[in-house]
Order: structure tokens, then C-alpha cells, then sequence
């Protein structure tokens, strides 16, 4: 090669290929598939002849080296050892029979070896006696590689199905310290060019974490303090799968072979400071630095063993240089600042590598977060007046300058503002907008003065795929069931449905004020009912609602014809936003982020109509990752997908401050990711599947051409090993969200009705499973979850075919309240009615002075209903009782509030009394029904007291006489009575009456005493006489007999009263003596 520092030599035939230094860094190991090692002396060139090994049977796949011989291990399963730097065999160490050997490592005193190969177990050899050995069981699949931890006996083993396990040795027992799945991609075909690549978790000097290659071929960072991820190695430049790493001597850097290029990184800042290209379309199989020199090596599937020397800027510390001083020695505190130096000193005698010494011993871990777990790849380090080893002299003498303290503060990067499904530019070519209803393409002109926008639907019945030429050169995008949007920095377009051969309803929106820009945009809008070809349904829909977020911290809400209608403020940095048929629910960060790693995302959830937040939360993102994509399902849910692989759902949306998240798939328990490295570019959710693209590697965005969309079935990460229980519940999920879609009059749709028939034979066969593991339990809490009042007798029939007579029973029992309960698709209807009802208004209270009474109100200032007027002159009269010798004893006058509620029950009785009169009860209650209200009585429609000329038995006695003077009307009957007593009566009408009063006494003394009412009407017979109840009966008077002035009580009537015969019947309610 053209680079003086670069030393090429073709060592091995094409296959795969080992290297390792010795453990003075003198000479090189290089071992191949044509079954030979190599020995090569570093401080030569290329032209020299190295020495050769052939001892080997097969092909060399492992390679190590202590300070007394070095090692190999062959795919013929034997592991051989070597005299230091020489190619003489001194002997067999183990052989493993017939299977190949992956991986050989020796730890740092040389005297313990770790050997893997085909084989779940690990063997652990003593290098001075070689049979005894150490297996360690707890793999279930081959392990490939072994690492051992510095200055420990902590040994961690990678395993082909990507499992890695923490090995504590210090004892004769081996004891398992952890172990970490999903983290390497795993990989079980030996034969797969996979199989390859570098698996080995490479340690820190310091041993306080290791670097291991990730399922998505990042670099990342585990802390041994709690074994979880600390950091990530990412830079933009870097593009592919990594193959091999390797860690430099002092810990500083850190290098890594990607697509035939080798990357070298600082392990403080993981920064790539210098990378060198190898030979195009090979694969870099293993790299090392070298242990005593500047220098790093390396060889690829083609057998080149490449060197590279100096690797390092010039301006930076290489890769050998201790970068803890022999002078720098720690004060007993450990604050690691040396003893006697006063480091806010003006002259505290400190040089900068001493600061970098001391700091090193604070920080062993060379800048690595240890214990937090966050993607470090999310992290910014603000450095004031650094002054290490890693700056140049200007830097330095500016650090003396400012008095050398140093102050650092790790915070996680907050997520930039994104637009969901869109991507960056690949050569001339991006996706502006991805989503179920089609996609938006952009591609750069060869004069690049205007991008030439496609829209592609993929439904083509519904709506029409168009392009045109975009001057405006707009970098955000949004596919609404309305219309298209599309908006740059300050413009936004709006281009409506339905309207493909005009433009008339296109409209454009400007922001005026200077330093403000668009940084999202979204349009929702109710899905139509029919096809946009013939403009019927949107002229009545209208063009849905458009909103925009600004740099200020603003939403402009516009409607779907340009008209703006209000701008809210939203209180946070916006994230991303997305639009349904009815809301917007809006991603942002209210505050800042956290030294955890955490983004602090939070959502807010505003209704097109009148603009209200209806819901708002967190979004469970996982510390240390980010957010993806944003979209709906099919039920119109907000559903999220993160870095993390998790996708969640808002559960109960439409209700009130009651949304929940539900996490309704793991990507990462997928069973097509076993054994494959590929992520996934989210498009939408249906029903039960998840739409997306596949991306494989480490590729982030989708490409072009335009990759198909695949259906990936969604699983709730449930840990149950009953898979129907987790069909059921996401089925019930998905009802439970259909029913919230439901109008305010809908009781029910056809799918929802399917979707419950399919959940209760789902629930049928559960409860089967229930009868037949005797878990009457678990049987009756699923059979209260039936719909179908039709289940219930499928369920009662699987409770005789096991002989569950109680568990029957009970299921009866259900069905029967299920039959008597309320309608359940109604009292769901009254539910959503009662969430979406707004309280009324507080009424007003009055006010209230010191002393709590009420204040006078003042004039013109009390809106409440005037106050009730008493009118005396109005009411009904009380009636009152004497008592005579048939009057019972214990009758009291009638209570205060009789006539004023004439369904009350008589308050003259006791409990024990019996009431007489039951046959006259329904009339006298007609009598009094309209004595309700404190209003003046009307007039009887019937005058008890009217003439009977019929029935001359009966007659009236206070019937109207001839030639009698009628007494002048009165307010009651009461005051006419003590008019009449007032009056003298006339001898004559005494006579007149004295034969029908000697009549009426002997009637009475044969059939016994007998009362009438006030209105006329007759008591029973004290004595029970029926014929004589029957004769009373026949003297009512009908209630609807008309009345007039003529029936009034007469002068002569009402002497009688004065001078009735002791024989005469009382007015009065007769107590009942039996």
C-alpha cells in the first residue's frame, strides 16, 4: 500500500484467519484454514520470511500467548502448545474428540486456560497440570468464545444462541455470576460467514466493564457493576456489520473492523479520531493491538496479515503509554488528587498528565458512566476547561491559563423534533411520509433547483396517486385521510382530496414572524365513507383540521380550508405529533432530560372541536432509548414504537383522563429474529398484525427501491405458557376498543358482534381446560366473561361431561343474573354517555354574614326563584270533632298536614285498629285528590247533602225544605253550622219532623248505631250486620251528580242538628270493638 505506515504480506490461503501478539509484543501469531501458524517479527517488514507451524490437521482457528509458550487450537479438536516465539512443538495440552476448537485464552499469570468448542460446555485447564480440568455447565448451545476478566478470575463464555454467562473462579466450584440474553446476535450455522465474526466480550484494563459486538453490530459498553449497558459506539460514517474489535493496552482507545475499514474510537468520548481502509470485498476476521509498541494488526478472509503503525494522532497519547504516573500516588480519601497539593492553588506544581493521572484513578473506566444504565450513544459531555490527555498544547496551555480545574457533566441528548416516516436522503432519493394510506416520495432534480414529489396511494380505488414539482423544496410531509400536507421551514401546502384536476382548493399558510420555523405538521379528518373520485362526500366533510408546530413553542390549529383558528401554547420542546379523525395527540418534553437516560417524553391529547385536552401522560420509553415512530391503528388508537423494540398502545382514548399504555408487542421475542440481525421500520397496525419493513444489519431507514411491507403477528409479551389466554385478552383489548369507537346512539355493529363470538369459543375452550384440571375457580371467573347468553349452555353441557354438578349450577345461576341484569350493549351506550357528559355549571350560593345567616340580598343581584307568598285566606279549613257518646275514645283530631297530601295514611288510627269504611276508601281518596296544593277549594262536583227524592228511606234530613231560607254561603261547612245554630228554629218544622225522627229511632235500634261522614258517607255496621251495610251502600250519593246553589243547607235543616234525637247517627268514625 501507498501508506509508509501500512505493512501488507498475503500470509494464509482465503478462509478464515487468527492473530495474537506475544506477550512481549517481539512477534506476531497468525494462523489460517491451510492448517499452518505463522510467527512473524513485528520490528521487520514485510519482506521477511516468518517461521511456520504445521503441526495442525485442520484448519487453525484459535491463537494465544503467555510469557513462557504460546498456543494454538485447530478445528481437528487438538489444542497444542509451543516454545516462546518458536515454532517447536513442545506438546498436546487437550484435544477435544472430534470437535473443532473456536476459542483458546489464557489469563493474565498464565496459568489457567479456557478452551471452547462445539460443545455447550467450557473446559478450564491448569497450564502446570494439564489433567486436571474444570468443566462449566450452563450453556445449552456451543460456546464460540471465552474472555477473561484483569487481574480477576471472573471468565465470561459467548454461546451461539447469543446467550453470555459470568463465570466466578475463584473457587474450586465454579459459580455462575450472571447472564445476559439478547445482547450478541446469535448464531448457530457454523458454515455461516457469520459464524466469523467476533463475538468475544473484550475487557477494560480496569475490569470495570467489557465491550461486545450487539445484534445490530453496535459497539456497546457493560458495566460490571450491574452488568447492563452503559454506552454505544455510533458514528454515522460507520455503515455495516462490525467483525472484530480490540482494546489498546492502556484503555484509551478502542478499535473495530467494519466493511474492510478499520475504525479506531476513544473509549471517553467514543469518537472515531482515525480509521484506515483494508483491501476491498474481504472481511476483517480478527484485530489486536500490539501489548509494548504503537501498532495494530490485523488479518481478513482473504489471509492478509496487514500492520499498521502509529495509528494514533500524533496530538493524542498512543496506544501503550500508562496514562497513571509512578508519581501520582492516592491520598487514603480516594478522591485521587495526590497528597499535599492544593489543586485551587495558583501554583499547585501539577502537570497536565498528572491530571490526567488522577483523574484516571477516579475514573478508571476512562470516562465511561459506570452503574447508569443509558444508551450512552443518547449522551453529551459538557467539558469546561478540560486538560488530559486527549487535547493538543493550545488546549493545554489554556487549561494552565484558567487554573487547571476541571468540571464534567454527563447529560443524555435530548431527541431532536421528528416527522414519523420520513428519512433522510439516500443519494437523490427520500420518503417524506410512510403510513397505511400510501407514501410520499422526493427526489432531487439534476439541476437541484425544485424536488419532484410523487404520492402513491395504495388503495387506488379511494384516492388518486399524483406528483408534481415542489419549488419550495419541502422536507416535512403527512398523509391524511383528507388530504396531503406538505410544509418547509415557513411555508406550508395544503393539497385536499378530490380536487386532481385543480388546484382551486390548495391553499398555503406562511409563518410571518423571523426566526420561527415549522418543526411538524399533521392533518386528520373523518375516513370517507366513499371514494375521493366523485366529490359527494367531501362537501359535506369537509377538508378534516391541520396542525402545525412551530419553534416558539406553538400548535397553530387551521382548518381544512386554510381558516385559522387558534394557536395554544404547548409548554415543552415538540418531539412528533399525529392526527386521528376527531384529535392530535402531540409528543413533548416538558422539562429537560435525566442523568439516567431517560427522555422525559410526555403527550398531550387535543380534540378538534373545541380544542380541549382530553388526555395526557408519559410515554413509557425505556431509559437510555428513544422514540421512533408514532401511528394509528386500525380502531383509530395512538400506538408508539421505540428504539427498545416494544410497541404500546393508548388503551381507552376516547374516555376522559382514563388512557392507559398497553404494551401489545416485543419485536425482540419475535421468533423470526432468532438466529437473524434485522430491526424493523413500523408503518401501521391492523386488526392483529403489525405492518412494517424489514431492515437487516445495522441499516436504519428503508431504501430504494421501494421494499414490500411485511405482517408480523402482534403478541403481548405475556410470560404465561398458555398462548389462548394471551389471544384472549388482546382480542378483548381490541373489542373493548371497537365499543369506545361507537357513536352516541350505536348499541352495536356486525364486527364487534363477531369478534365477541370468536372470544367466547376462545373462552369456551379455556374453561374446558379449567374443567379438566378440576379448576372450578378458574371456570367460573372465565365464564363470567361470556357474551353470548348461548355459551352459557355450551358451558353447563362441558360441566356434565366432567361431573361438575356445583360448577353447573353456578353457571345457571349466571345466567340467570346475566338474563335479569340490564341490557349490557345499553348500559355500554349510557357508560360513554356518562364519559363524554360535561358537569353542570356550580350554582350560586348565598352569601352567609358573621354570625351564619343569611345576608340581605342586594337589589337588582338575587337571580334565584322568589320566595313562597302565605296566604291564610287560601287554605282549607281544619275540621274539627266533638265527641259523643259513639264517638271512640281515642280518636284525635285529624293531623296538620291531611289535606295538604291526600295520599298520606290517616293519622286518627293506631296499628292495631281496624279501619272501617275500606269500601268507601277509593271514593273519598277521588274526593280529596285535588287538595294537593294550598290553593282555594274548587266546588264539589256532588253535595252530599243534596235531596234523594227516590229513596224515601233514606232521605236526607237536612235536604232543602219548601219555603226554608237558604243560608248565605260560606267560606266551609263549619261556618255555615254556626250560622244555623245563631238562628232560632221554627216549632213547625219540628213537628213536621217529629214522626220521621220516631221512624229513624226504631230503624236504628234494630239494625244498630250507624255514623256518616262529612260528605255523606255511611260507616259499616259496628255489628257487622251486611244487610245493613248494603242499605248504606244504596244511600250514597254519586260523586259526579251535579250540584248547584239550590242544594244549600236551609234555616230549618239546620235546627234539626240542635234538636236531633239522642237515636240520631254522629258524624264521627265509630272505634271498632272487636
Amino acid at each position: 500500500m501507498s501508506h509508509p505506515s501500512i505493512i501488507a504480506r498475503k500470509a494464509h490461503s482465503d478462509g478464515h484467519t487468527c492473530l495474537t501478539f506475544s506477550a512481549d509484543g517481539t512477534h506476531a501469531f497468525t494462523g489460517g484454514s491451510d492448517c499452518a501458524v505463522r510467527i512473524w517479527k513485528v520490528a521487520e517488514g514485510a519482506e521477511q520470511e516468518p517461521g511456520n507451524a504445521t503441526e495442525a490437521e485442520q484448519p487453525v482457528t484459535a491463537l494465544a500467548a503467555s510469557d513462557d509458550c504460546w498456543l494454538s487450537g485447530s478445528e481437528d479438536g487438538c489444542v497444542r502448545r509451543y516454545i516462546k516465539n518458536k515454532d517447536e512443538l513442545h506438546g498436546d495440552v487437550t484435544e477435544e474428540a472430534a470437535l473443532s476448537v473456536r476459542c483458546i485464552a489464557l489469563d493474565e499469570q498464565g496459568t489457567r486456560l479456557a478452551v471452547t468448542s462445539d460443545n455447550p460446555s467450557a473446559k478450564i485447564i491448569d497450564m502446570e497440570n494439564t489433567i486436571k480440568l474444570t468443566m462449566l455447565h450452563g450453556h445449552r448451545h456451543n460456546v464460540r468464545r471465552a474472555t477473561w476478566r484483569p487481574k480477576s478470575s471472573i471468565l465470561s463464555t459467548c454461546a451461539s444462541d447469543g446467550e453470555i454467562i459470568l463465570w466466578d473462579l475463584s473457587s474450586e466450584e465454579p459459580m455462575i455470576l450472571h447472564t445476559m440474553n439478547g445482547i450478541i446476535p446469535p448464531v448457530t450455522d457454523p458454515s455461516s460467514p457469520e459464524f466469523l465474526h467476533d463475538c468475544s466480550a473484550i475487557w477494560h484494563p480496569s475490569g470495570e466493564q467489557f465491550y461486545v459486538i450487539s445484534k445490530t453490530h453496535d459497539v456497546i459498553c457493560i458495566s460490571s457493576n450491574n452488568w447492563v449497558q452503559s454506552g454505544k459506539f455510533v458514528d454515522k460514517e460507520v455503515v455495516g456489520p462490525t467483525t472484530a474489535l480490540a482494546i489498546s493496552p492502556n484503555g484509551a482507545y478502542l478499535a473495530t473492523a467494519c466493511q474492510s475499514t478499520v475504525y479506531i474510537w476513544t473509549t471517553d468520548k467514543r469518537q472515531v479520531i482515525a480509521k484506515q481502509s483494508a483491501n476491498p470485498n474481504t472481511v476483517i476476521t480478527q484485530v489486536a493491538f500490539s501489548p509494548k509498541e504503537h501498532l495494530i494488526a490485523w488479518t481478513d478472509s482473504s489471509g492478509n496479515f496487514v500492520r499498521w503503525r502509529e495509528p494514533i494522532p500524533l496530538n493524542l497519547p498512543n496506544s501503550v503509554k500508562r496514562l497513571l504516573t509512578a508519581t501520582t500516588t492516592t491520598s487514603k480519601s480516594g478522591s485521587g488528587i495526590p497528597k499535599g497539593v492544593d489543586l485551587f492553588g495558583e501554583d499547585n506544581g501539577l502537570s497536565l498528565d498528572d491530571l490526567a493521572a488522577f483523574e484516571e484513578l477516579n475514573d478508571p473506566t476512562g470516562g465511561d458512566e459506570e452503574g447508569i444504565d443509558f444508551n450512552i450513544d443518547d449522551a453529551d459531555f459538557v467539558i469546561d476547561d478540560v486538560g488530559g490527555y486527549l487535547e493538543d498544547q493550545t488546549t493545554k496551555s489554556r487549561a494552565k491559563d484558567d487554573g487547571l480545574v476541571k468540571e464534567m457533566v454527563s447529560i443524555t441528548k435530548a431527541q431532536p423534533a421528528f416527522q414519523s416516516g420520513s428519512t433522510p436522503f439516500q443519494t437523490n432519493k427520500r420518503y417524506l411520509a410512510y403510513n397505511m394510506l400510501g407514501v410520499i416520495e422526493a427526489t432531487r432534480s439534476e439541476q437541484e433547483e425544485y424536488n419532484v414529489v410523487s404520492v402513491d396511494f395504495f388503495d387506488k380505488s379511494a384516492r388518486k396517486s399524483y406528483h408534481f414539482n415542489d419549488t419550495h423544496k419541502c422536507h416535512y410531509a403527512y398523509l391524511g385521510e383528507r388530504g396531503a400536507l406538505f410544509a418547509s421551514d415557513t411555508l406550508v401546502l395544503y393539497k385536499p382530496y378530490g380536487s386532481w384536476t385543480t388546484s382551486q382548493n390548495d391553499w398555503t399558510y406562511s409563518l410571518k414572524k423571523e426566526n420561527t420555523r415549522v418543526l411538524g405538521i399533521c392533518a386528520g379528518g373523518m375516513t370517507p365513507s366513499r371514494s375521493f373520485k366523485n366529490n359527494s362526500d367531501t362537501d359535506l366533510m369537509g377538508f378534516g383540521n391541520v396542525v402545525l408546530a412551530t419553534s416558539e413553542g406553538h400548535l397553530i390549529f387551521l382548518s381544512g380550508t386554510g381558516r385559522e383558528r387558534r394557536i395554544l401554547a404547548l409548554g415543552g420542546d415538540f418531539v412528533t405529533m399525529v392526527a386521528g379523525d376527531e384529535w392530535v395527540l402531540v409528543v413533548y418534553r416538558a422539562g429537560a432530560t435525566t442523568i439516567d437516560g431517560s427522555q422525559s417524553l410526555c403527550y398531550k391529547l387535543y380534540y378538534f372541536d373545541d380544542l380541549s385536552v382530553r388526555q395526557r401522560d408519559e410515554l413509557p420509553i425505556p431509559k437510555g432509548h428513544t422514540l421512533k415512530w408514532i401511528g394509528i391503528t386500525q380502531e383509530g388508537a395512538p400506538v408508539i414504537y421505540d428504539s427498545a423494540g416494544l410497541i404500546h398502545l393508548v388503551a381507552k382514548h376516547r374516555v376522559p383522563h382514563h388512557a392507559t399504555w398497553v404494551c401489545i408487542l416485543d419485536t425482540n421475542l419475535l421468533e423470526r429474529r432468532v438466529g437473524k440481525d434485522e430491526s424493523y421500520w413500523p408503518i401501521g397496525i391492523t386488526g392483529s398484525t403489525f405492518m412494517c419493513l424489514i431492515l437487516k444489519g445495522r441499516q436504519e431507514h428503508p431504501g430504494f427501491p421501494r421494499p414490500l411491507v411485511q405482517e408480523l403477528p402482534l403478541r403481548m409479551p405475556f410470560n404465561t405458557q398458555n398462548e389462548k389466554e394471551e389471544v384472549v385478552e388482546r382480542e378483548l383489548l381490541f373489542k373493548e376498543l371497537a365499543m369506545e369507537s361507537l357513536n352516541g346512539d350505536e348499541l352495536m355493529t356486525d364486527d364487534i358482534l363477531s369478534k365477541e363470538r370468536a372470544i367466547d369459543k376462545e373462552f369456551v375452550v379455556l374453561i374446558q381446560g379449567a374443567c379438566k384440571e378440576d379448576n372450578v375457580n378458574r371456570a367460573v371467573e372465565l365464564t363470567k366473561l361470556l357474551h353470548n347468553l348461548q355459551t352459557f349452555d355450551i358451558v353447563a353441557k362441558i360441566a356434565d361431561f366432567y361431573h361438575l354438578v356445583g360448577f353447573k349450577e353456578k353457571v345457571m345461576v349466571l345466567k340467570q343474573v346475566r338474563e335479569d341484569s340490564e341490557d349490557r350493549f345499553e348500559a355500554a351506550r349510557e357508560k360513554r354517555r356518562r364519559w363524554n357528559k360535561i358537569d353542570t355549571r356550580p350554582q350560586r350560593l348565598p352569601d352567609v354574614d358573621v354570625n351564619g345567616a343569611n345576608s340581605r340580598p342586594r337589589a337588582f343581584q338575587d337571580f334565584g326563584p322568589p320566595p313562597a307568598i302565605h296566604r291564610p285566606g287560601l287554605t282549607r279549613a281544619t275540621p274539627s270533632v266533638e265527641g259523643t257518646k259513639y264517638s271512640s275514645s281515642t280518636s284525635e283530631p285529624p293531623a296538620k298536614d291531611t289535606w295538604s297530601d291526600p295520599l298520606a295514611p290517616s293519622t286518627n288510627f293506631t296499628v292495631s285498629e281496624k279501619r272501617k269504611r275500606n269500601d268507601f276508601e277509593d271514593i273519598e281518596m277521588e274526593s280529596q285528590s285535588d287538595i294537593s296544593t294550598p290553593m282555594p277549594p274548587p266546588k264539589q262536583k256532588a253535595n252530599p247533602f243534596a235531596r234523594k227524592p227516590a229513596v224515601e228511606a233514606n232521605k236526607n234530613p237536612f235536604a232543602r225544605k219548601a219555603g226554608n231560607k237558604t243560608i248565605l254561603q260560606s267560606e266551609s261547612f263549619f261556618e255555615k253550622v254556626d250560622a244555623a245554630e245563631t238562628t232560632p228554629a221554627k216549632s213547625k218544622k219540628k213537628s213536621n219532623n217529629l214522626a220521621v225522627k220516631t221512624k229513624e229511632k226504631d230503624k236504628a235500634e234494630k239494625e244498630g248505631p250507624r255514623q256518616q261522614t262529612l260528605f255523606g258517607l255511611f260507616g259499616a255496621n259496628q255489628n257487622g250486620n251486611q244487610k245493613g251495610s248494603a242499605k248504606r251502600k244504596t244511600g250514597l250519593t254519586p260523586p259526579d251528580e251535579p250540584e248547584s246553589q239550590a242544594s244549600d243547607v236551609t234555616m230549618a235543616d239546620a235546627s234539626q242538628i240542635e234538636t236531633q234525637h239522642d237515636g240520631w247517627e254522629e258524624t264521627q268514625l265509630i272505634e271498632d270493638k272487636s
